[in-house]
């Protein structure tokens, strides 16, 4: 069984519709639209006031109400889906995000159905009645095209490539579903902890300055200061990661966070390939490096060559001033 639709799995940080998950929601409706298809978000868990606030940028909602689901758990989540599609018909498309809890589930639920999955895309359009998407591979150092045959076709999709979903004239409506979710996933948890440090999270930010090991220690002081006075986010390497001076999830490339802000300040970062795949889709790349030859200045729109203990003082200086 079949259902005309598309779905965009929401995703909810701290009560709120993540970034991401609006421009899902947006994918979505682009292209449902072009084909006369329905666009449905897909809520796992929450609250009624949550199903709601999604109603505003989507003409339907398939809440899945059940309280067992608001504790993150890829099995548990990927059985509900599939329990969602066998009560309503697998759709025409799944789209999830690139987060580390989608990038968990979507394949799960892939491998659960037969279906086709594709992950990391920065394109989707339709080609004839298959969709074909197109994502980085090698590192980042090629683009490959393929038209996903089956259905449904998922997919991840990297933050930035739509725009956010606005809100609807009128209010879409709220379906609420009850699906047999798998009673156990065969994981116990004895502890859950976080290392977050609050704050917005990278790939909502629209403008993020990044450190590398040319500001490690005491000197990532000054990019911190930068992003206040950008009224930005900061980020790091995987270099300063590795050492333990900055927390994981600050962390911009291939094993760690992939980003599209409007701005991204790299400070003293080298450029390697698996830090660059992290950011390349940002709109403007602004590089600052006291190597001329760094390989970041191939991805920056804008090259600054000096002392980034000089350059980044100055920059926050002159953006205060400005303000």
């Amino acid at each position: 069984m079949a259902c005309n639709e598309i779905w965009a799995v929401a995703r909810i940080r701290d009560g709120q519709i993540t970034g991401a998950g609006l421009q899902l929601i947006e994918a979505a409706r682009e292209l449902a639209r072009e084909k006369g298809l329905d666009a449905r978000a897909v809520l796992l868990g929450c609250d009624r006031a949550t199903a709601d606030e999604l109603a505003g940028v989507v003409n339907g909602v398939l809440w899945l109400n059940d309280e067992r689901l608001n504790e993150y758990d890829a099995a548990v989540h990927a059985g509900a889906l599939f329990g969602l599609m066998e009560a309503r018909g697998k759709p025409v498309a799944i789209f999830a995000g690139t987060n580390d809890t989608d990038s968990e589930v979507v394949p799960r639920l892939a491998a659960m159905c037969g279906a086709a999955f594709a992950s990391s895309c920065v394109k989707i359009r339709w080609e004839g009645d298959d969709l074909a998407i197109r994502r980085p591979v090698f590192g980042g150092k090629v683009y490959e095209e393929l038209a996903l045959l089956s259905r449904p076709a998922m997919v991840t999709v990297r933050p930035g490539a739509f725009d956010g979903a606005q809100k609807l004239a009128a209010p879409g409506s709220v379906e609420e579903i009850s699906v047999e979710i798998p009673a156990s996933s065969g994981v116990t948890v004895v502890e859950r902890a976080s290392s977050a440090q609050g704050g917005q999270d990278l790939s909502d930010a629209r403008r993020v300055v990044a450190g590398g090991r040319g500001v490690s220690g005491e000197s990532y002081q000054k990019v911190e200061a930068l992003a206040d006075a950008l009224d930005g986010s900061i980020a790091a390497s995987r270099a300063l990661v590795d050492a333990g001076e900055r927390p994981h999830e600050q962390q911009v490339g291939k094993s760690g966070k992939t980003i599209s802000p409007d701005l991204y300040i790299a400070c003293g970062i080298s450029g390697a390939i698996h830090h660059v795949l992290g950011m390349n889709t940002s709109k403007v790349v602004v590089a600052v490096n006291s190597d001329p030859d760094a390989p970041i200045f191939a991805a920056a729109d804008l090259g600054m060559v000096g002392d980034v203990m000089e350059i980044l003082p100055a920059l926050a200086e002159a953006l205060r001033a400005r303000k």
